[in-house]
């Protein structure tokens, strides 16, 4: 996950932008913000949701009021999720935003205070899972963090020959791998760009390296990144994602103009870190599973996707990095 370059005004950026604006003047009507949401999701075809998430009474103080109002929990934070899933434009909350790892579309923005664009996963619309992206901007109010705004894309309508625009939005390219590692699909302008990196104009063949290297992650569930390839001072950083349902898998492209792509524990997602700071501590998988509520199944898929990100071989050279990095960040 990465935000766009700060020039670039994203749909996102821009209700965040309007959004704060909107608080600041004391404008607190909540009908005003959803109709703003609405209007957006109408005008852009292309989105399979918009909406805004504000923190506990941030808004107007007045959360109790608004328990089960539509767009609404049972918080009555101001939560609403205006989305077309079923072909229909309708209203529901969004859920889990505050859950570590199912939440993290919301909780990471937040926490890092910049637009964010997620890697694919899977999120409940209208009753049924749907695996999208979501590009999300952060909303402040007297220089604090007060909520977040973003825009939902179905992954599937990135890989269609028009959705070049989607991805220059995104500032990433897709390329859709079938079982054989094979290009299965990928927008001109991505090839374009991966071409320029590995040197040869990309037929069907992705190049024998990044072969390699997603036939050791290919079995893991969620997106893993992969060594970035380098050209002078640039690099291109490559991650992949299985697609849940086609059996088929994604590899998402970003370029990086500055030469300066993320350490591997960046990569790591809230639960993930959450895990590794246990195993620092030396904790077993069945004992992170109960300091974290979940089983040793889970853990054991955690430790995994961390050792593949971190790019070493067991959980002791995975707690001697965390602690490296640890001491570095002190430093």
């Amino acid at each position: 996950m990465q935000g766009p370059p700060s020039n670039v005004i994203s749909t996102a950026q821009a209700l965040a932008l309007t959004f704060s604006g909107m608080r600041e003047l004391g404008i607190l009507d909540r009908a005003l913000y959803g109709n703003i949401l609405q209007r957006i999701l109408v005008q852009h075809p292309e989105y399979l949701g918009v909406w805004t998430v504000w923190e506990p009474n941030a808004l107007d103080g007045r959360d109790h009021e608004f328990a089960h109002a539509p767009g609404h929990d049972g918080t009555g934070r101001f939560v609403p999720l205006w989305n077309r899933a079923g072909g229909v434009v309708h209203l529901e909350p969004n859920v889990n935003y505050d859950v570590p790892g199912q939440g993290d579309w919301y909780l990471l923005p937040t926490q890092c205070g910049r637009e964010t664009v997620m890697d694919p996963y899977q999120f409940p619309v209208a009753g049924r899972k749907e695996f999208i992206t979501s590009q999300v901007a952060p909303i402040f109010y007297q220089g604090r963090c007060v909520g977040a705004a973003g825009v939902d894309i179905e992954m599937d309508r990135l890989l269609q020959p028009e959705a070049e625009e989607l991805e220059e939005s995104l500032h990433r390219g897709f390329v859709r791998l079938d079982a054989r590692g094979r290009i299965d699909h990928l927008n001109a302008r991505t090839r374009q760009l991966l071409s320029s990196f590995v040197g040869r104009r990309l037929v069907q063949e992705m190049p024998a390296v990044i072969l390699r290297q997603i036939a050791r992650v290919r079995e893991f569930p969620g997106t893993v990144e992969l060594a970035p390839l380098r050209r002078g001072k640039d690099s291109l950083r490559l991650k992949h994602a299985p697609h849940p349902e086609s059996g088929m898998s994604l590899l998402i492209v970003e370029e990086d103009l500055d030469g300066s792509p993320q350490a591997p524990d960046e990569t790591l997602t809230a639960r993930e870190k959450e895990v590794l700071e246990w195993m620092q501590e030396g904790k077993s998988n069945p004992e992170i599973g109960v300091i974290l509520g979940i089983s040793t199944h889970t853990v054991k898929r955690h430790v995994e996707r961390v050792l593949a990100k971190l790019g070493v071989e067991n959980r002791v050279a995975a707690a001697l990095y965390g602690q490296s990095q640890t001491k570095r960040h002190a430093a």
